[in-house]
């Protein structure tokens, strides 16, 4: 069933109209989330009734004239990592399958004040911890363009979702990449702002100094209205011919060649239209993926430690082989932290001469669902440092990232991940509106027989 408004921003506005009621929306989101699961697997719990008592409390406000805040009647779903109240909340995993939090997240709660209309907890990676969303305990979720290849993760699911219009946005977490990978992998939009803007209590931790919450929605001004509503705005911050650095060197150095042509088209239309380009030849960082994720491991193995060793049992095979893995030396950890601390310098350095810096999102296209290697122009790499490769230093450097679809190539979505200073997020969603701007949107995934069933 088409949707009245495809949109958040559209959907806002038609219920401020009178155009349609935050009751009949829900229940348009509700047919599509039936007539897309459980093919899709996005969802790992559908709040129905609860959606429909909140839309309907939210209609008679309408009808009155009263708006409970910016995202009045707007349904969205929230990452299966994140407490809702009275919701189970699984964080993907056997380990937590009885935990119903009794309290919602600060962000939750801040979406609620805004108007939202809850739809469900989206799928996510086992405890978030790996960028596939395919559950050895809850099943995979699958890519809206193609069944069988992975939506990309851990904020897999809420991707998916907002993709195959089964949610008009998301709440999801990032630590290496986790709201911006799935975003480039399912073709939607994924932005992470500054560290801090959106508070993390009631957020299963990962890796503390790495964790960020951010938004998916299907446009630049929808991740804005969400994002605002949670963080407030920020003072204007519009380039008016922003300054352009085309990340280079290690930054484009391992990309697939459908990912390496749809960049350089991006790039051919901001060079002729508004935007100064200008190339960022970066070092060679060939730790810097494996440290990110070796920081990860550090960080959340410590995290979930007692629960393993209780029952392994309720660990997937890989986090299990995380859990198992030698801890470093010394001497191998000071090399990891240098190489993390060399990345964000040279993003900081290049910041300094630029409005924003732009490369891919994730170097390849997305890949088939239990895939563990990938390969790139003949060499075979694992899978989990290609797919966190160029997303993971922002987390580290705690800075403002957007990943805006940019094409389809052999039917699979790309994207263009778009990165700012600290606090000027306002910068980082004005190229992505011009991207945007210049790119045809994606057709639906459910054009040309995509549906996922």
């Amino acid at each position: 069933m088409p949707l009245p408004a495809e949109t958040a921003t559209a959907a806002i506005a038609a219920i401020a109209r009178g155009e349609i009621t935050p009751a009949e929306l829900t229940e348009h989101l509700l047919s599509r989330i039936e007539a897309t699961e459980p093919g899709l697997h996005a969802y790992v719990t559908v709040t129905a009734e609860r959606a429909r008592a909140e839309a309907a409390a939210l209609s008679a406000e309408a009808a009155r004239g009263v708006r409970r805040g910016p995202l009045h009647g707007l349904p969205i779903g929230i990452k299966d990592l994140i407490d809702t109240a009275g919701v189970p909340t699984r964080y993907g995993s056997p380990v937590f399958a009885d935990n119903v939090p009794q309290r919602d997240a600060s962000a939750v709660r801040g979406l609620r004040r805004a108007g939202a209309v809850l739809l469900g907890k989206h799928t996510t990676h086992e405890l978030a911890w790996g960028g596939r969303t395919d559950s050895p305990f809850f099943g995979p979720t699958h890519n809206p363009y193609r069944r069988g290849r992975i939506p990309g993760g851990s904020s897999g699911g809420s991707a998916a979702s907002v993709a195959a219009g089964s949610s008009l946005g998301a709440l999801g977490s990032d630590t290496a990449g986790s709201v911006r990978i799935p975003a480039a992998l399912s073709g939607c939009v994924g932005f992470k702002p500054t560290r801090g803007r959106i508070p993390l209590d009631g957020v299963l931790p990962l890796a503390p100094s790495l964790d960020h919450l951010g938004v998916l929605a299907r446009t630049v001004d929808d991740a804005a209205a969400l994002t605002a509503a949670l963080a407030g705005p920020l003072p204007r911050d519009h380039p008016d011919e922003p300054r352009v650095g085309w990340l280079g060197g290690w930054y484009d150095a391992v990309l697939a060649p459908e990912v390496r042509a749809a960049l350089a088209d991006v790039r051919a239309l901001l060079d002729g239209h508004g935007a100064r380009v200008t190339d960022v030849a970066v070092a060679d960082q060939p730790l810097m993926p494996y440290a990110a994720l070796e920081r990860i491991v550090r960080e959340a193995g410590a995290f979930h430690r007692e629960a393993f060793e209780r029952d392994p049992a309720l660990f997937g095979p890989d986090i299990a082989e995380l859990m198992r893995k030698a801890p470093p030396s010394a001497a191998e950890t000071e090399r990891h932290e240098a190489a993390l601390r060399r990345s964000t310098a040279a993003l900081r350095d290049a910041l300094a001469a630029h409005d924003v810096l732009v490369s891919a999102t994730v170097p390849i296209l997305a890949p088939p669902i239990g895939a563990m290697t990938v390969t790139i122009e003949g060499r075979e790499w694992p899978i989990e440092p290609v797919l966190t490769r160029l997303t993971s230093p922002c987390n580290v450097a705690g800075l403002p990232a957007i990943s805006v679809p940019v094409a389809l190539a052999d039917g699979l979505p790309v994207g263009l991940q778009i990165i700012g200073a600290a606090m000027r997020d306002e910068a980082v969603l004005r190229v992505a509106r011009l991207v945007e701007s210049l790119t045809p949107p994606l057709p639906s995934p459910f054009a040309a027989g995509r549906n996922p069933r």
